[in-house]
């Protein structure tokens, strides 16, 4: 089953080139590792009305591992050493029988 995790928080970094710089830093470290765990997807997004405000998207294979990825403390440190404070991370899975497009 296909599933996403949305990450919601304020960054860090009030410089747009250095949080963006930050968190292109850590997407490349982490990035074999999702992939090693099925992550096959990464949206970022800002919020038109303050910058800062940060968004992403990642799309999952599987909850396994997702949780394995996700679990592991260093990879939390590293994530969340990006925001100015503990960021929102919800898991979201498919509704099944509902009409998308």
């Amino acid at each position: 089953m296909a599933l996403i995790t949305k990450v919601q928080g304020r960054l860090r970094s009030d410089d747009p080139a250095i949080a963006m710089e930050e968190h292109n830093r850590i997407v490349d470290k982490l990035s074999p590792g999702t992939r090693a765990n099925g992550g096959v997807g990464h949206m970022v997004f800002a919020n038109a009305a303050d910058p800062r405000e940060f968004l992403a998207i990642d799309r999952w294979e599987s909850i396994e591992g997702l949780q394995k990825f996700m679990g592991d403390p260093s990879v939390q440190a590293e994530i969340g050493g990006m925001f100015d404070g503990q960021p929102d991370v919800t898991v979201w899975i498919p509704r099944e029988g509902w009409r998308s497009f």
